[in-house]
């Protein structure tokens, strides 16, 4: 599936706004010109700039390249149940994660993934254990991000 450039350019445009828009209560520096929400700022700006080139890029092209190419595996029910999985999946994992943990909700998310990929329930059992554990040390232990462990607190605590 291809999308027309004009299209891609229009959604970077979107994003950099709503990126913008979310500096805005970002504190300034006391005693500085500029503050934190300067790298930001100028990144969306570049993603801005961007989006205009792919509009002119799409427009230009308008006549080769339709706003929607689709490719057979578009057009394929298998395909768009995964696809389907995938966005659910993370659409599960922001709607649960706080209260189930990031461990069972991870499991949960990449069992049913590399079930529907691999059909077998053992090594897709096996697989998202281990890639769980393997996420969870690198964000947790390594980066120090806090995530949240939902059921598992009274456990862990």
């Amino acid at each position: 599936m291809r999308f027309n450039d004009a299209i891609l350019g229009i959604v970077l445009i979107g994003f950099a706004a709503l990126a913008a828009a979310g500096t805005l209560d970002f504190p300034r520096v006391p005693g500085q010109d500029y503050g934190s929400a300067l790298f930001p700022r100028l990144l969306c700006a570049g993603f801005a700039i961007g989006g205009l080139m792919l509009i002119l890029s799409g427009w230009r092209n308008r006549a080769t390249q339709p706003l929607l190419d689709t490719d057979d595996w578009a057009r394929s029910p298998a395909h768009l149940l995964t696809l389907a999985l995938a966005v659910g999946g993370i659409l599960f994992y922001i709607l649960v994660s706080d209260w189930l943990g990031f461990i069972p909700t991870a499991f949960l998310v990449v069992f049913t993934l590399m079930l529907r990929l691999r059909g077998r329930w053992i090594s897709s059992a096996v697989i998202a254990a281990a890639v769980t554990l393997a996420i969870h040390q690198i964000f947790y232990g390594l980066l120090l991000v806090p995530l949240p462990w939902g059921v598992l607190e009274s456990v862990v605590y």
